[in-house]
């Protein structure tokens, strides 16, 4: 219920002033960018070790995004057919095969949304194309560092 300006404040049980604002309670929200239905804050996170999935999610998660961690091939393909990712992770345990065929899939529904490969030894086959690499011995902080610097350039 909304005060009139020149109004008395309520006072609650404990005698203390009580705001007219409702507390917010969910933190930070998530930006909406890059486009209609867009959330950079969802992520599709794919590999075939899942505790390794699991565990990169459980960072990101911790950062603040939403993390789709599927765990079969049709997951994933449903997960980027269904639009709306911020940004793709595909780990170097998939076969050379699925990492092609989910970045042609991106490519095709979703041509601005950021690919990043996960790789044993900083190099990608380049019919892949990734926005960026992460060499999986750099550890999480990388991939993080990574996923922000995709975003950034995608909302530019």
């Amino acid at each position: 219920m909304l005060r009139p300006e020149n109004s008395t404040p309520s006072v609650g049980l404990a005698g203390k002033r009580q705001s007219a604002r409702k507390p917010r309670t969910s933190g930070r929200r998530a930006k909406k960018q890059g486009g209609a239905g867009v959330n950079n804050r969802k992520v599709l996170l794919f590999g075939r070790l899942r505790e390794l999935a699991l565990y990169r999610a459980e960072v990101l998660h911790q950062n603040g995004y939403h993390v789709l961690t599927p765990t079969t091939r049709g997951e994933a393909v449903a997960a980027i057919e269904g639009g709306g990712l911020g940004a793709v992770i595909l780990s170097y345990t998939l076969s050379s095969e699925t990492v092609e065929e989910m970045a042609e899939l991106l490519k095709q529904k979703s041509p601005g949304c950021p690919l990043i490969a996960i790789s044993q030894t900083g190099t990608v086959d380049r019919r892949i194309a990734p926005d960026e690499v992460v060499i999986a011995d750099d550890g999480p902080t990388a991939l993080l560092a990574a996923l922000r610097r995709a975003l950034r350039r995608r909302v530019q």
